[in-house]
């Protein structure tokens, strides 16, 4: 009895120093805003939380995704992509999950590839590659149906990321975003407007994908990272030192002598502006909303140039996670908190700001 007792305890023993040896080192801190922080080596990129509130992150440098428990820090699993002594060229540049939070979904950049994992498990379903073509977004449709890959244009692939569907008529697209209806896909990019080059969005039915509207952004700046937010009337976009809100109806119409309705969109004619300061090496998953579909939170660097919103009435209040040089965070909805990446090697766990510019 007395020798099973033993050989248990050793077990114990030996499963805790394997659980200490897969953990994250931990980093003390004074910052009111930092729930937790630990040292994450390999070049830490995109990341997204799982349904159980595991933490998924990209690591170019090891050419892995990581599992992370974000109350311990310990690393659940482990998937390496690519060996990185033969071909370290995944960038991992986002990992976005479908609502169901089954699968994730990897853009690898200057690899000219996208993945389609599963989750919790982090098995590879699809690897999807474009050859001549850097991908810099891989998004889900919210509906299932689709994978929107952001590369020279947007391609459409099927939700299982086999076939693809179609190429939108956009040439060299900045930023794509889906609405949370999946209705509309917007495809940010430079247009020539006769005697002028500005950035503007079209918005597609992503029924037919048949271009609904095509409007300038008051601005030739570009696009880093958009979404839409409150309800899906309001279109978000980010460049390097501004943040953009333009306001949007979409609804239903029917059409005098044809069967059923098409969707009939009006954008706003002012865009609403505030001063913001990216941080240098932000990737397209910066900004995020955090407990409503309202707030909106994204990092920001220390400067002097941030701002509040001018022009018209907004939809969105924004709230700015400052003084941080993160390259991507999501927020998740279990514990009420952001997890975010550093590629100089940190992942943090943050509580969400309060909606003001503090300083």
């Amino acid at each position: 009895m007395k020798s099973k007792l033993l050989l248990l305890l050793l077990l114990l023993l030996a499963a805790g120093s394997l659980h200490a040896a897969n953990a994250l080192t931990p980093i003390a801190t004074r910052d009111k805003k930092v729930i937790r922080r630990w040292t994450l080596p390999g070049d830490p990129r995109g990341v997204a939380a799982g349904a159980d509130g595991t933490i998924y992150i990209g690591l170019a440098e090891s050419q892995s995704v990581i599992a992370v428990d974000p109350a311990t820090g310990v690393i659940r699993r482990q998937i390496v992509l690519d060996s990185a002594e033969i071909a370290a060229t995944k960038e991992l540049v986002t990992l976005r999950t479908n609502p169901a939070r089954s699968r994730l979904y990897i853009a690898n950049g200057s690899d000219e590839s996208a993945l389609i994992l599963s989750l919790p498990d982090l098995a590879v379903l699809r690897e999807i590659t474009m050859e001549g073509e850097t991908l810099r977004d891989a998004l889900p449709d919210p509906k299932g149906r689709y994978v929107y890959l952001l590369g020279r244009h947007v391609h459409v692939y099927d939700q299982d990321g086999r076939t693809r569907l179609r190429s939108l008529d956009v040439d060299d697209p900045m930023a794509i975003a889906t609405s949370a209806s999946g209705s509309i896909l917007a495809v940010f990019a430079t247009e020539d407007f006769g005697n002028a080059k500005a950035t503007s969005v079209s918005l597609f039915d992503t029924t037919t994908f048949a271009l609904l509207a095509r409007e300038p952004l008051q601005t030739e700046k570009n696009v880093e990272a958009a979404l839409f937010a409150a309800g899906d009337r309001s279109l978000i976009a980010f460049s390097r030192d501004s943040l953009f809100e333009k306001r949007m109806v979409s609804r239903p119409v029917r059409i005098a002598g044809q069967e059923g309705t098409r969707m009939r969109v009006e954008l706003g004619d002012l865009v609403n502006s505030n001063r913001v300061c990216l941080p240098e090496r932000s990737g397209a998953q910066i900004a995020t909303l955090a407990g409503s579909d309202t707030l909106l939170v994204y990092g920001e660097r220390r400067c002097s140039a941030s701002g509040a919103f001018s022009g018209s009435a907004h939809g969105i209040t924004p709230a700015s996670l400052y003084g941080i040089d993160a390259y991507a965070m999501a927020y998740d909805p279990k514990t009420g908190s952001l997890a975010v990446t550093d590629r100089a090697g940190f992942l943090t766990i943050y509580s969400v700001p309060r909606p003001a510019l503090a300083k």
